[in-house]
């Protein structure tokens, strides 16, 4: 019994030392995610809805990013194409539905990241994110039944983002990544675009 308690005892010994000592590729990486997206819509006045706030629901979005890692540090520029919100909302005032919206949202955006993971050579590695970059926005809204035309707008605005993961080295080169963030698309209009997503993905390291 103690033998069988030593050999095994020496084996996660050996199992750490081997994590420790199988450093993570350093280099260019090439990444692919996908997931959720939940929008969000803060209308400061009276833009494209009659509420104040707007949950948008939910649909998906796939990414793709070419970028380098060196130890702790990565840095990377990042697609992200996010399918078209096309769905109808109701107003309602004082608990009554006064009317019914069709609203069209398109959002893609582009960033330059920045990533601290933390414990890159162990098999899972907590990691935290930032980015800065641009979204392409298209907000079309018109009250259903209703006569004349709806509303439609369209911008190029900044945008920022901040997110936490982790990341599970299958090998030297090969990392499974699962996170979260939050994204601040800014402004159209006087609407403020906010959205939380959650995604996975596999990165390889050349």
């Amino acid at each position: 019994m103690k033998k069988t308690l030593l050999a095994a005892t020496s084996a996660m010994v050996l199992a750490v030392s081997a994590v420790s000592s199988a450093y993570a590729k350093d280099g260019f990486y090439l990444a692919v995610r996908g997931g959720n997206t939940n929008f969000n819509l803060n209308n400061k006045k009276d833009a494209s809805t009659d509420s104040a706030r707007e949950d948008y629901g939910d649909t998906w979005h796939v990414a793709g990013a070419l970028g380098y890692k060196y130890k702790y540090f990565r840095l990377e520029g990042e697609y992200t194409f996010r399918n078209n919100i096309d769905d109808n909302y109701e107003n309602i005032v004082s608990g009554s539905v006064t009317s019914v919206r069709n609203v069209k949202l398109d959002a893609d955006t582009i960033l330059a990241n920045a990533y601290l993971d933390l414990m890159p050579n162990y098999w899972i590695s907590p990691y935290i994110a930032g980015g800065i970059g641009l979204s392409r926005l298209k907000l079309e809204s018109h009250v259903i039944d209703a006569v004349g035309p709806g509303t439609s707008e369209k911008d190029t605005t900044f945008t920022w983002m901040l997110g936490a993961g982790l990341s599970l080295r299958l090998n030297r080169c090969l990392n499974l990544d699962a996170g979260y963030r939050y994204v601040d698309m800014g402004e159209l209009g006087h609407a403020e675009f906010t959205l939380h997503e959650v995604y996975g993905g596999l990165r390889f390291t050349f």
